[in-house]
């Protein structure tokens, strides 16, 4: 199977493209109408997306190519998989698989520059490759989105959470090529990836084509539990040292870069999470589903008990094996697509700010314009928070919610810590889920108590709580969501800067947050900033 791209790349070529073809795309979904798509010539058109995608992860180009021009290209796949949305009547689904893809293509490439200099000259660099992560994640959403608006809240989305392969489809030759003489097996792997990426449709998602979620040793040691098939390629000497079942690819990759000290040479490594928005909106999404799909359960059981001649104590022993799953506090009250929004835009040129004067209230309406503003998506809550400039030129948080910006006075600064943060915040709770809803109630308060008597008590907590990192990756997400409050709640948190994970009557523990996502480090920081210095000495302190 020759898949090999017959026209030389570039970066140039790659956007020209793309818009070609999207524009087949599109006029497949005009000249279809309402019926659905020809089979064949659907395949084909997303066959040579993923294979355009393959390619351009494997060309380096130029390396004095400008950063600009290279995410101007990577941008230009959003065209075609914009247009694969508008096919009837799975065409989300695909433009969704579509985007793990082009992520995990952009994570695999390497024209961009991994290390940046310790200096302001890294800023717009970083920048420039955060928008695009941030765009990634926002197209992403918005599939993901559409299928959970129409889909009765009971998708679990076992897709997302998979491996999505992408190497370039130029080469014929296999990683231990003296044991694969002609290549056959590189062969029939690219066609197994190829038919994966060609899916139109749900139903053809088996678990061969990714659906399962975990890695297992090629070869498990002696006594381990896990039964799993041995792979046929195992049988081949070195040919893998590990056995990839699946992974969870994308969804949970994270773009990792180095700063480099010029003067030292020392590189810090760093990571910006590749798609964390819609990983959580996954998660988010399964629990909801998993408390409607037990409901439904039992409504289908009571239905066909009712007809059934069994006595009531047998039908009661029936309905006892089903599992009542309990509604999350705060979830069940969320319209998630609607709570799940893009990324608010910064950075551009204001038109409105431009025509204003030098009054104070011009003054104010230019400082707080949403192109200067700080966006901060809050993981726990679900909801942006805005920072806007203040007159000491620093940050500070506004207390509307969905911010527009472009404020005529102070009204909008919050002036105090502490109990005002919290009020601001059940405030805020309150407007989305009703009056009594807390941030304790919805379990982002203290534990209680949050002091134990004993190290060793507190120890026991913070294992159970905060430490399982060795199990799998749903044992890592509550352990994730517990480190959103630690101990003493999400307020504490944000004041604080800093994650109190163990407290008993001779110490303490802490941790780095992980409460916040901004659109860029340096915005992180300067929010984190913003909220640490408004916080007066308390006893967490």
């Amino acid at each position: 199977m020759d898949v090999s791209s017959t026209v030389k790349i570039s970066f140039d070529s790659v956007p020209e493209d793309n818009q070609a073809l999207a524009a087949e795309i599109q006029a497949l979904v005009h000249n279809n109408g309402n019926k659905d798509p020809d089979e064949t010539q659907l395949k084909s058109l997303l066959k040579r997306l993923y294979a355009k995608m393959c390619d351009f992860c494997g060309y380096r180009g130029n390396a004095a190519t400008p950063d600009a021009k290279i995410l101007a290209a990577w941008e230009s796949f959003f065209e075609p998989i914009k247009a694969l949305a508008q096919v009837k009547p799975h065409g989300h689904m695909m433009a969704a698989r579509m985007t793990l893809y082009l992520a995990s293509a952009f994570l695999k490439s390497f024209q961009l520059s991994r290390s940046l200099p310790m200096s302001k000259a890294s800023f717009k660099p970083m920048a420039l490759r955060c928008d695009f992560l941030i765009a990634l994640d926002d197209a992403l959403l918005s599939y993901l989105i559409h299928i959970w608006s129409h889909g009765n809240k009971l998708e679990t989305f076992p897709w997302v959470f998979t491996d999505y392969p992408v190497y370039s489809c130029r080469s014929n030759i296999c990683c231990a090529d003296e044991f694969n003489p002609r290549g056959a097996l590189h062969e029939q792997r690219t066609v197994k990836r190829f038919e994966a990426a060609c899916v139109t449709r749900p139903s053809d998602l088996t678990p061969e084509n990714g659906i399962c979620s975990y890695w297992e040793q090629s070869r498990p040691e002696e006594g381990r539990p896990h039964d799993i098939p041995e792979h046929p390629d195992l049988s081949r000497p070195a040919y893998v040292n590990t056995q990839c079942i699946a992974s969870n690819g994308p969804a949970r990759e994270t773009y990792s870069y180095g700063i480099v000290d010029e003067d030292t040479g020392q590189t810090q490594w760093r990571g910006r999470l590749m798609l964390r928005r819609s990983r959580q909106f996954v998660l988010d999404a399964r629990k909801i589903a998993k408390t409607n799909l037990a409901k439904d359960r039992r409504r289908l059981a009571e239905r066909a008990l009712a007809r059934s001649p069994l006595p009531l104590e047998l039908e009661a022993d029936v309905l006892g094996y089903l599992e009542d799953i309990p509604e999350h506090p705060y979830l069940s009250k969320l319209d998630l697509a609607a709570v799940y929004k893009p990324f608010p835009e910064s950075g551009k040129k204001c038109v409105e700010c431009a025509s204003r004067g030098n009054k104070a209230a011009d003054k104010m309406f230019k400082a707080t314009c949403p192109q200067k503003s700080v966006a901060i998506w809050s993981l726990p809550l679900r909801m942006f928070h805005t920072f806007h400039r203040n007159r000491q030129g620093g940050l500070s948080l506004c207390i509307h919610s969905d911010c527009n910006g472009h404020h005529h006075d102070s009204s909008w600064l919050l002036r105090t810590a502490a109990i005002g943060l919290e009020d601001h915040l059940n405030g805020l709770l309150q407007g989305r889920c009703g009056p009594g809803v807390t941030l304790k109630s919805i379990g982002l308060g203290p534990l209680d108590p949050a002091l134990l008597p004993t190290m060793q008590e507190d120890s026991q907590r913070r294992s159970r709580l905060f430490q399982n990192c060795w199990g799998g990756y749903n044992e890592k997400d509550v352990n994730e969501e517990n480190l959103w409050i630690g101990i003493n709640g999400l307020v504490d948190v944000i004041l604080h800067g800093k994650v109190l994970i163990g407290l008993h009557t001779s110490g303490r523990s802490t941790t780095d947050i992980n409460w916040m996502l901004g659109r860029t480090r340096q915005d992180e920081q300067r929010a984190r900033l913003a909220l640490t210095e408004v916080h007066s000495h308390c006893a967490y302190c």
